[in-house]
C-alpha cells in the first residue's frame, strides 16, 4: 500500500464537546479534536480547537511521562499563561510551547471566551 502524501480534513461541521476540569483546572471549556479522525498523523498527536470560558482554566501540569510537547496558540480572548511557575498575559497571536520536562497551564481572565489551538507533538 502506498503511503499517503497529502490529505484534506473537512471540519466545517465538527461540533465542540463540552468538558470541565482540564488537567485539574476549574470550570467549563469546549473542545474540537481537529485530527482525531486522521489515522496517519506523522509527528502530531493531536490538534485541539479549545474554547476556555471566562473564569475557567486548564490546570498547571507537567509534561514528563507523556513524552510529548504541547503548543498553545491563542486565537482570541485574554488570559494568563503559566510556564514553569512564571505567569504571562496571553492574548491573540501569543504562543507558548511546553517542551518535555516543562509545566504549563492557562486561565481565562477576560470577559469573553478564550480560543486556543492546542497542538501536541510526539517527543
Amino acid at each position: 500500500m502506498e503511503k499517503m502524501t497529502t490529505l484534506f480534513v473537512n471540519n466545517q461541521k465538527l461540533e465542540y464537546d463540552y468538558n470541565e476540569g482540564c488537567h485539574g483546572g476549574g470550570g467549563p471549556f469546549k473542545l474540537r479534536d481537529l485530527i482525531g479522525s486522521v489515522k496517519e498523523k506523522g509527528l502530531l498527536r493531536f490538534i485541539h480547537d479549545d474554547i476556555v470560558l471566562p473564569g475557567s482554566s486548564f490546570g498547571d501540569h507537567r509534561h514528563d511521562a507523556e513524552g510529548y510537547e504541547e503548543w498553545y496558540l491563542c486565537l482570541s480572548g485574554h488570559g494568563v499563561m503559566t510556564c514553569d511557575g512564571a505567569e504571562y498575559p496571553m492574548g491573540p497571536g501569543d504562543i507558548s510551547p511546553c517542551f518535555k520536562g516543562g509545566s504549563h497551564g492557562v486561565t481565562n481572565t477576560g470577559v469573553e471566551d478564550m480560543r486556543i489551538l492546542v497542538i501536541g507533538i510526539q517527543g
